[in-house]
């Protein structure tokens, strides 16, 4: 398959590279460059932070070596900065053997799912389900809109807020994906202009 518009990270020190059915199944599906492996927790925080102002859907896992933060501190520096980023918690640990404190964190932080790192076919579902629910998010229309517009054309001024600060195209995407205080404030302006709009086409239907 070729690569996907995203990226997967997969943050876990007990997967082999070229040899782990998960690693290989992720790669065959989505594309080996679409494929991100870092076994070190606190490099892999590094790269998603780094790189929120793209499409990525992360695998982490629960348990990593003694100086590195836990896959659930991990989970929560990433929830805490964006909620667009689809975190898959991965471990060899059964349901039962995780702590009640951090079911409850990952609960109420919206994991996009914890499941058996050895279900590799499940989690390959997982990560198409991610995919999708990605794909439909505001920033992903954006995105497929501005794609369609001359590049000269996404670099010009396109919106000012409140503030007076103006936006090209591209700067408003990144700003949406980053969830910074204007972004999130456009999201939901185009939200509610979508909710206006399929209002107005129901009452031209509807007569």
């Amino acid at each position: 398959m070729t690569g996907s518009t995203f990226k997967i990270v997969v943050i876990h020190d007990g997967l082999i590279p070229r040899i782990d059915p998960l690693l290989i199944s992720l790669q065959s599906e989505f594309g080996h460059d679409s494929v991100i492996h870092l076994e070190n927790s606190n490099k892999g925080l590094n790269y998603v932070l780094e790189n929120l102002n793209q499409k990525m859907i992360v695998l982490l896992d629960i348990n990593f070596s003694q100086g590195e933060k836990s896959g659930v501190q991990v989970f929560e520096d990433i929830k805490n900065r964006t909620a667009l980023v689809s975190v898959i918690m991965v471990t060899a640990r059964l349901l039962n053997e995780i702590s009640h404190d951090d079911l409850i964190k990952m609960i109420n932080h919206d994991a996009f799912a914890i499941e058996n790192v050895h279900n590799y076919p499940q989690i390959v579902e997982l990560v198409k389900s991610a995919a999708h629910k990605m794909e439909v998010r505001v920033d992903s229309a954006l995105e497929q809109w501005i794609s369609q517009h001359p590049e000269i054309d996404t670099q010009k001024p396109y919106i000012a807020t409140r503030t007076g600060e103006t936006f090209s195209l591209f700067q408003l995407l990144e700003a949406i994906r980053l969830q910074t205080v204007d972004g999130k404030e456009v999201e939901k302006n185009i939200l509610m202009l979508a909710i206006d709009l399929l209002g107005r086409e129901k009452r031209k239907i509807d007569g």
